[in-house]
């Protein structure tokens, strides 16, 4: 099995360090650091949409230390935030007894490394292991356990400079018993069921995420952690609902799901699922559908922008929330109006209030999709990002929310895109300009003025 590739582990860090420094931000009120940090994290949009991933890693890393203070970090404070522990495999199986484990630097800093730095690595319960950092890359063996039958498990990064802690960091790693012969059951009981007429929402599941857990356990490093034991024990509950010839995804079963809808041609559409508690047919719910920027994924709404905003604003209200994975590099259109229609079998979704966000290229696919399906959605949200008005009738009474930062390089965009809509006679069309935004954070801090119009057309 094949190690972590560089340029794989890049762009896990690279989300890791969007996190922190959100988290960051959100604890920041204080203008003059929001405009500090604005000046530096610019140009991290731009780096990443041109695949320079250890360079945008490096100017999160330098503007969340602008949100800090005004002073500079220091060389050692630089060389330690550029340091990324990087397991060989994610997945695997309790007879390894343990996992290789390489600190490195995510991107090159000036200045020599500090004297006297160690890496001390472990899991819960297991005696961690410390390792010099006088030379990197640095190797340890860091041991698992090995009765678990299967287990989710954060590996810790603590880094030492002259034995005090000066920074912690964690990831998920993934221990699984007679991992192999469960890996290939996910296939096979999929490719099984499909023949005696299983669900295929379960069936399409059940097939990308052996897809899913074949890459984990061949050292691929996703752009987020994936609890891998959980998603294959729920596997084993999915299978079980086979021979009751019921769906296992349905709205007696709240929570946060991985799943796939069958499309035509044998495609499918990966998305993650938010269902609220205590959903009633009797009371359909609103649905959100959330489009992800491109070089995105799925993931990005649930694990991203604000570290999950949106999740929190539908549980708040008891609404629906699917973000669907756009396709390719440059994440192609999802088909929405198809995913929903076979979601409407599985929950009580009331058509009459599906909503759309997107950010960036999700915004234009927003304004496609409106145009797409005219009076399919109840209003829709762009953020960061522009389109094309192509049926002017699609948005002739259609709630359209156009939020972009003061320092967004999308902000003409989204300008013109306004404009389009109010020269096409949109009346419910609305523009905010966010003042010390720029495009990665447009989300995070529009998502509750988003809400707020899609409750007054709630209500």
């Amino acid at each position: 099995m094949a190690a972590t590739a560089p340029a794989q582990a890049e762009r896990y860090e690279l989300g890791q360090r969007l996190k922190s420094f959100e988290a960051e931000w959100a604890k920041q009120t204080d203008p003059a650091a929001r405009k500090r940090a604005l000046s530096v994290v610019a140009k991290a949009s731009t780096q990443f949409l041109t695949f320079r991933l250890g360079e945008a890693a490096r100017t999160l890393d330098e503007a969340r230390f602008a949100l800090r203070s005004a002073d500079p970090p220091t060389d050692a404070e630089r060389w330690v935030a550029a340091l990324a522990a990087v397991p060989q495999r994610r997945l695997i199986d309790t007879s390894a007894g343990s996992v290789k484990v390489e600190v490195r630097q995510l991107y090159r800093t000036d200045g020599p490394a500090p004297k006297s730095a160690t890496a001390v690595l472990g899991v819960p319960n297991f005696r961690p292991v410390s390792v010099s950092l006088d030379k990197l890359p640095a190797e340890v063996e860091v041991p698992l356990p090995s009765r678990s039958d299967g287990i989710d498990l954060r590996l810790t990064l603590e880094i030492k400079l002259d034995g005090r802690t000066a920074a912690t960091r964690a990831l998920t790693i993934s221990v699984v018993r007679d991992l192999e012969d469960k890996v290939r059951r996910v296939k096979a009981v999929a490719d099984d069921q499909e023949k005696h007429g299983a669900p295929r929402i379960e069936t399409a599941s059940l097939r990308d995420r052996h897809t899913l857990l074949v890459a984990l356990a061949d050292g691929e490093a996703m752009e987020t952690d994936f609890p891998a034991a959980g998603l294959i024990a729920e596997a084993g509950e999915v299978s079980k609902t086979f021979a009751l010839k019921e769906g296992y995804f349905n709205e007696q079963r709240p929570g946060r799901f991985w799943l796939s809808v069958p499309l035509e041609m044998g495609q499918t559409a990966p998305l993650r699922l938010f269902v609220p508690k205590g959903l009633d047919w009797k009371k359909p719910v609103p649905l959100v559908v959330a489009l992800h920027g491109a070089g995105g994924s799925e993931n990005l709404f649930f694990e991203g922008y604000g570290n999950g905003r949106a999740v929190e604003e539908c549980e708040k209200r008891g609404w629906l929330l699917i973000a669907p994975r756009g396709g390719g590099v440059l994440g192609g259109t999802p088909p929405v109006a198809e995913i929903v229609a076979k979601l409407r079998d599985r929950y009580p979704i009331d058509p009459r209030r599906v909503f759309l966000i997107g950010h960036s290229l999700g915004a234009a696919q927003a304004v496609e999709l409106a145009q797409q399906h005219p009076g399919t959605f109840a209003a829709i949200a762009c953020l960061g990002g522009g389109g094309r008005v192509r049926k002017p009738g699609a948005f002739a009474g259609l709630p359209v929310f156009v939020g972009v930062g003061s320092s967004d390089f999308a902000l003409r965009g989204a300008k013109g895109l306004h404009k389009s809509l109010t020269d096409a006679g949109a009346k419910r069309a609305t523009f905010k300009e966010y003042p010390d935004l720029e495009h990665l954070m447009i989300v995070r801090d529009a998502l509750p003025d988003v809400f707020v119009g899609f409750d007054e057309v709630v209500r």
